[in-house]
């Protein structure tokens, strides 16, 4: 086909391949005056030449974008825009802004330390973490996470807060246009190769333990971790005790978050904001 002479072998083929309903017109192409434009399906006037540039420039583009998703920035920028929570500040918590003032949360740091190798690896863990309002749980699960993926290249970490990501998903309904929606949020949980759910539970008042988890969460809650249970790490933090947690949730869910489970208890650190 003299159309296609001169072009890389791929380009001709994927033009030759893709040919149906592409026509050739008498129109030269005033950038490359030695081609005629093709006339494509969608209406779009090119000459074989214009044609590869265009499709280079796309793949390149598609190489620059994945290649920053994989660098620290690029992690980092995915963690901020994708997560959910109502105070952003949670997200540049670190191990060194955990004041260890007593032997129990010295314990309990170098415990959130010993768990990034494996998190980092991709093992299917899930980690409870326990504890009163206050106690540094979600500043010891969001330290994990990011340290983990610090050592996992290519990986990317999602946290939820758990109350705020209900609040969105009901908002949604209310909004037809909303870029919002349960589905969304529960495919981006389960595609996040580390996650983060923050303040499971909330609805139980941790002082009566009374109650069970709604419907609404519960479902959610199903729906991630019959996901995630086996295949990915999850880290999540609650008020409830964990032995407490099996009378209130659904069995589906408590049976797929004690895979391969383990449970860090807060109990005896008192509230952390309270301290001058």
């Amino acid at each position: 086909m003299d159309l296609l002479s001169g072009l890389p072998k791929e380009v001709a083929n994927n033009l030759m391949e893709h040919s149906k309903g592409i026509i050739e017109t008498d129109e030269p192409c005033e950038k490359h005056p030695r081609y005629n434009k093709l006339l494509f399906p969608n209406g779009n006037l090119l000459c074989p030449v214009c044609y590869r540039e265009i499709r280079d420039s796309l793949v390149t583009g598609e190489k620059s974008n994945e290649y920053f998703a994989d660098t620290v920035e690029g992690r980092r920028k995915y963690l901020y825009k994708q997560s959910v929570v109502s105070n952003k500040a949670v997200l540049d918590r670190g191990f060194k802004t955990f004041f260890a003032k007593t032997e129990k949360e010295k314990r309990l740091l170098e415990q959130a330390k010993l768990l990034i190798e494996p998190i980092a690896s991709g093992e299917a863990w899930t980690i409870y973490l326990q504890g009163r309002p206050g106690s540094g749980k979600s500043h010891l699960a969001i330290s994990i996470a990011k340290n983990a993926n610090a050592l996992a290249n290519g990986k990317r970490v999602l946290f939820m807060n758990f109350p705020t990501l209900q609040q969105r998903i009901r908002a949604s309904y209310n909004q037809p246009n909303s870029s919002d929606s349960e589905g969304k949020f529960i495919d981006q949980m389960i595609r996040a190769d580390i996650l983060v759910l923050d303040d499971i539970a909330s609805e139980i008042n941790p002082m009566e333990i009374t109650g069970r988890v709604t419907d609404f969460s519960a479902r959610i809650l199903y729906a991630v971790m019959d996901a995630r249970a086996e295949n990915k790490p999850t880290i999540i933090t609650s008020n409830i005790p964990w032995a407490d947690l099996k009378e209130l949730l659904d069995p589906r869910v408590y049976s797929r978050m004690s895979y391969k489970n383990k449970v860090i208890s807060f109990e005896g650190v008192n509230d952390k904001r309270k301290r001058t």
